[in-house]
């Protein structure tokens, strides 16, 4: 169940601002309604006043929150004498979404919907879509003929590919596996070679530039092993205990280890010269806490700092071509040389 958010909730009818204890309250309201629709078909509103507790909402605020729900949820709304009789239309299953968003959550939301799509699955995305419609449908209404909130986005650096999709029945099955702490059984096939069934231990899930990976523990590798999750193509329970690392070895090894190599057990004291053209983001981001710079008389930038000589920092400097030189380790340069770098700067003076 969603949290609530900090900011108080906001009543549409009256423009009264609910503390924290009462927006509870009227969140529950919604879902005691909604639930006895669901179960009862069509009710009067004094019907549902019993229902919610007279004790605790007069008449007239149950009136205004019905009024709210049949905007936000569709519900059909027909007089019956001097009452009207409430109901969810027939085909219709309104999706209970606690806690009812202010315009905050559903600014959150819809930002969140952007950033999301460029880092994770289909799949993973698919599942929000349901609170992003919610929260598209309150941001239209609040800001009537001023959608400002679609001038906020975001955009991904690099070639974007589009993601692999991985089988739902597959993610299900790795979800409940996690879920009972069983071993998970599946069909995988390695890229160009063909299926082969694997029973691991699942570790849990990384959602790494829009690819899913099971990382797991087998009888063959009693470390860590990475599939990627499209790859598999059959997945089904074992029912066989599985015997994890807890989550904060997990953690640690998806900051640190998950699809890296390390050249070396210990840091390097890596110095590296940016040109004018890209050296801005060296003044304003950090490699390392000791992270320092220096103009040089060419006006290239250069930065040394202590870092871990991983795959992804020769991939990150590789990325930049003849707009850095790596002056430093030897090691690393010698690594790198084989690809095209612009000549050392000459010894600088003094």
């Amino acid at each position: 169940m969603a949290t609530l958010p900090r900011q108080d909730g906001l009543d549409d009818a009256t423009g009264r601002t609910f503390g924290r204890t009462e927006f509870s309250k009227h969140q529950t309201r919604h879902l005691k309604i909604l639930n006895q629709l669901t179960a009862n078909g069509a009710m009067s509103t004094s019907e549902l006043w019993e229902v919610v507790g007279k004790g605790e909402v007069d008449l007239r605020q149950l009136q205004r929150d019905l009024k709210k729900m049949a905007d936000h949820y569709g519900l059909d709304c027909s007089p019956r004498g001097r009452s009207n009789v409430w109901s969810i239309p027939k085909g219709s299953s309104p999706r209970y979404v606690l806690p009812v968003l202010d315009q905050n959550a559903a600014l959150a939301f819809h930002l969140a919907e952007g950033l999301l799509e460029e880092i994770l699955p289909e799949n993973l995305v698919g599942a929000l879509k349901p609170w992003v419609a919610e929260s598209r449908h309150l941001l239209a209404q609040k800001n009537p003929g001023n959608p400002w909130y679609e001038r906020l986005t975001s955009k991904r650096e690099g070639v974007q590919l589009h993601p692999p999709v991985v089988d739902a029945d597959v993610l299900a099955a790795v979800y409940e596996a996690l879920r009972a702490k069983e071993q998970l059984t599946f069909t995988y096939s390695r890229a160009g070679a063909g299926p082969v069934e694997h029973t691991v231990s699942p570790a849990g899930i990384v959602a790494s530039n829009q690819t899913l990976y099971l990382p797991a523990h087998s009888a063959k590798h009693q470390d860590y092993t990475t599939y990627a999750m499209h790859r598999i193509s059959r997945a089904q329970r074992s029912y066989t205990p599985a015997t994890l690392p807890n989550v904060e070895d997990f953690l640690d090894y998806v900051v640190w280890g998950f699809n890296e190599f390390y050249a070396s057990d210990d840091e390097i004291a890596l110095v590296v010269d940016f040109a004018p053209a890209v050296q801005n983001k060296m003044l304003e981001y950090t490699l390392a806490e000791d992270q320092q710079t220096q103009l040089l008389s060419d006006q290239w930038l250069r930065v040394s700092a202590s870092v871990y000589e991983t795959s992804s920092l020769q991939a990150w400097l590789l990325s930049y071509g003849n707009r850095v030189r790596v002056i430093a380790p030897d090691s690393l340069v010698a690594r790198l040389n084989a690809l095209r770098q612009p000549p050392p700067p000459p010894p600088q003076a003094g």
